[in-house]
């Protein structure tokens, strides 16, 4: 039990919420507004992006550790080892994916891999600059979404004609109409990062992380803290009027009133001990939320 207890806290499973939620909201769309989704692909990409989530993950704690001489989880042979063999098994079943669904996954699932390995790994990881914040959340809010919708009902299609002409269609209504989907998802989802990025400035500063909080200052980046939750309720009350997801969707404007509360304690004390819980418990609150609006709204419209 102690080992395993230890690979969870190594993988920080409880924070799969992060990823778990986008997904909940892209296979709810698909319920939604086309009627149903394909369940062995939505499944393979299911176990796929989980792999790949831990995997990023386990990367990140294993450098971050030993740059900031934290007590490893494992050695570096068995951190190299099960990292290995969670990303080898990520790679497989996403490959098998793009076999059945086509060059779109192919593509997005390249994507995903060069943002999740150069996020904590390479010659400039993406988390030692200003960008971590923007580009995790649409990542993970976003592209997460668009594959579990894309495998079930294509928004974007791409082919190649003679190896030499590629050809793009796509429905630009559906594709505008899965923008505003999810920017609550976004919009909710970089507010962890940032609270996270907020609470380490001092260390960061001391290992030269040049996160976001650290190039504008703590007082700007609270500013924004604040600024990214009205506009994750502006487009939530957005989309809703639109009919891009279920009208009593608006019910959700309700709960501002816990996250406010929220946003309030962060604001007044930035500790990563005892206020950045806040953070991922207004993503909680909003996405999770929204995702079983979705889904309801959508398993309604079957029934």
């Amino acid at each position: 039990m102690k080992g395993i207890k230890n690979f969870l806290d190594f993988v920080e499973i409880g924070t799969k919420t992060a990823s778990l939620i986008p997904f909940l909201v892209g296979s709810g769309y698909a319920v939604f507004r086309y009627g149903y989704i394909r369940p062995k692909q939505t499944l393979i990409f299911f176990a796929a992006m989980l792999l790949f989530d831990m995997t990023t993950t386990a990367i990140n704690n294993h450098i971050g550790q030993r740059q900031t001489g934290r007590t490893p989880h494992y050695s570096s042979t068995v951190s190299a080892a099960i990292i290995f063999v969670m990303g080898f098994a990520a790679a497989g079943l996403g490959l098998y994916l793009v076999s059945i669904s086509g060059i779109v996954i192919l593509l997005a699932g390249i994507f995903c891999f060069a943002v999740g390995i150069s996020y904590s790994y390479g010659f400039l990881p993406i988390a030692r600059t200003p960008f971590g914040e923007l580009i995790s959340s649409v990542v993970m809010g976003a592209l997460i979404p668009f594959i579990t919708v894309q495998i079930s009902h294509p928004l974007l299609n791409i082919s190649v004609q003679d190896f030499t002409i590629i050809v793009i269609s796509a429905d630009w209504t559906e594709l505008l109409a899965f923008g505003g989907l999810v920017l609550p998802v976004v919009f909710s989802l970089a507010p962890i990062m940032l609270a996270n990025n907020i609470c380490d400035v001092e260390e960061d500063l001391r290992v030269q992380r040049y996160t976001l909080p650290v190039c504008i200052g703590v007082k700007k980046s609270l500013q924004l803290y604040r600024l990214l939750y009205i506009a994750a309720y502006l487009s939530i009350a957005a989309v809703s009027v639109l009919r891009v997801v279920p009208l009593f969707t608006l019910a959700l404007l309700l709960t501002c009133i816990p996250v406010r509360k929220n946003v309030m304690r962060f604001m007044a004390r930035q500790d990563k001990r005892r206020t950045f819980f806040t953070a991922v418990l207004n993503f909680l609150i909003i996405a999770a939320l929204y995702a079983a609006c979705i889904w309801i709204g959508g398993l309604l419209s079957i029934s």
